[in-house]
């Protein structure tokens, strides 16, 4: 059991919170209205957990149980709406309340925010001297944020509220029968079980063909987990792939994995469909984008069969049209239990309306963990965005940032300091550092890298050193984007904002683009980054 913070063991903000659902601006949009109730019981529960756009599509918006947010942008799009019929609301109605409600940028959190004295009433004088006076500062639940508030548009006025002298453990004792009495009444929960799936023994399947799935989705993503038994799993960052379907032949199994490397969802990776065997995949028309997954785990390093590359090498046709030839899992990953994708664009159906692939044994059984089909965007592969952190991020633009993954080596940790003078500070809430790189699969082509930092150490309370305290190298493919970079040095101050964009970047053999961060003095940190496909340049003059 988790005890309420303090915080929000105050009457004031269930008043603010039944005062906006009670009010004329809500009771135009009842979809709305229900969608803040659900994130106000969460956000008063004494169980208060972290929230994705599956849990809220599904408990807040009523869809179905096999709802995608892959697919489907609906809660996106459903907060952007809350979030401006909250920001409408404080320009009107609630332009005199002391205390506010918005969402956290880029995440499903409420914030109350409370307006202290001396705060402007006007927007523009916010905002002036918000630059003149970095100490004036919001408070919202739990921590303190520096600068205007998220209300920036709003016309703040002050407001007293008269509460009765109570003692400290009375009003203690009040708040949390008026929470309580508030999560009972305005919104009961649901709490449907969605969690990782425990992966039991897998039953062989010799020949089976079109298993448990008729037709692609209207949306035309097909997400399969080769070998799975379960109907689906939701991964990390909220896609629901289905499982083991449109198969013949081969095998599925379980794999025993003490470690993977390169992914935040290694449940994706612990079972496979192994032997000769091919997938008829039924799609809607036009191109896709096709990943498939791989991870190696009889041969190499630390397994009981040992050995190392060549020991198992297989083919993958498209039709009859060679995807991959002589390929060896372990040699293009550069080492056993470690994720490694391929991934090929231009990917149609052929006349029957089916993608048809099949794997072929060149020397021991083929294999494959999953199969993804995306449906490509202007001929050009979908943008890799990565955020350094355990769950995924959305940013203002609504463009969804990936949970951290394809890094091998390096540690992953929160940052305790805000980024400022940026529009997503929360791009920076963590970091990967140490020695470490980045293995991106892409299709052939010309690349677009950018690398976001923030010093989150050094220049703080933390660590006082001054410039060159950090120095790191950054190589693509052994290639230097940069040599002896020192981020304090660069921007000035610490819990700033820096971004590197290099262009023409080209994957290797294996279809990666490497990254690899290499410590010079102290270790080597990055907090995002984006690989974009460029746009060819014409022949045509």
């Amino acid at each position: 059991m988790v005890p309420i913070p303090s915080q929000i063991q105050s009457p004031d903000e269930a008043e603010e919170v039944q005062a906006v659902l009670s009010s004329a601006s809500f009771a135009n949009s009842p979809s709305l209205g229900r969608l803040l109730k659900y994130l106000c019981a969460n956000h008063f529960s004494e169980n208060r957990s972290s929230l994705n756009e599956y849990r809220i599509g599904v408990e807040a918006l009523g869809r179905s149980s096999d709802f995608d947010p892959a697919k489907s942008s609906s809660v996106r799009v459903e907060m952007h709406r809350l979030r401006g019929k909250l920001r409408s609301y404080y320009e009107t109605e609630g332009a005199d309340h002391a205390v506010n409600i918005t969402l956290e940028e880029g995440r499903y959190g409420l914030q109350f925010v409370r307006r202290e004295k001396g705060q402007p009433d006007s927007p523009d004088s916010a905002i002036r001297n918000s630059k003149e006076e970095k100490g004036n500062r919001f408070f919202s639940r739990g921590f303190a944020r520096a600068g205007p508030s998220p209300l920036e548009n709003a016309t703040w006025r002050s407001k007293r509220i008269h509460v009765p002298f109570i003692s400290p453990k009375g009003a203690a004792i009040a708040a949390a029968v008026a929470v309580v009495a508030f999560v009972a009444v305005w919104f009961p929960i649901r709490t449907r079980p969605r969690g990782r799936l425990a992966l039991p023994s897998i039953a062989s399947s010799s020949s089976v063909a079109g298993a448990a799935g008729a037709v692609a989705p209207e949306t035309g993503y097909v997400l399969i987990l080769a070998g799975y038994p379960k109907e689906k799993y939701v991964d990390r960052d909220g896609k629901v792939w289905g499982g083991d379907r449109y198969f013949t032949g081969g095998q599925a199994i379980e794999l025993q994995l003490p470690f993977i490397q390169g992914t935040p969802d290694p449940t994706m990776y612990r079972a496979a469909r192994a032997g000769e065997f091919s997938y008829d995949i039924p799609v809607k028309p036009g191109l896709y984008e096709l990943r498939l997954h791989f991870v190696e785990t009889i041969f190499g390093p630390g397994t009981y069969v040992g050995r190392g590359e060549s020991s198992r090498v297989f083919s993958v046709l498209m039709g009859e049209k060679p995807l991959l030839t002589h390929f060896d899992v372990l040699s293009d990953a550069g080492g056993n239990y470690r994720a490694f994708t391929r991934v090929f664009k231009g990917v149609s159906a052929d006349s029957d309306g089916n993608i048809h692939l099949k794997f072929l044994r060149d020397l021991d059984q083929p294999f494959v963990n999953a199969i993804e089909l995306v449906p490509e965007i202007d001929g050009r592969m979908n943008p890799v965005r990565i955020v350094m952190q355990d769950n995924s991020y959305v940013d203002h633009a609504g463009h969804l940032w990936s949970a951290d993954q394809y890094a091998i080596g390096g540690v992953l940790v929160n940052h305790q300091n805000p980024v400022a003078n940026v529009t997503d500070p929360h791009l920076f809430d963590g970091e990967r550092f140490g020695h470490f790189t980045y293995q991106i699969p892409v299709p052939p082509g010309r690349y677009t890298v950018t690398l976001h930092f923030s010093e989150g150490y050094f220049g703080t309370d933390a660590a006082r050193n001054d410039h060159g305290s950090r120095i790191f190298n950054v190589y693509a493919n052994g290639e230097a984007l940069l040599r002896n970079f020192d981020i304090l040095g660069r921007v000035g101050e610490p819990n700033q904002p820096v971004t590197e964009t290099f262009h023409g970047i080209e994957p290797n053999a294996s279809g990666l683009i490497v990254l690899s961060f290499v410590p010079v003095k102290n270790y080597a940190c990055v907090n995002a980054l984006e690989v974009t496909e460029e746009v060819p340049l014409s022949t045509n003059h």
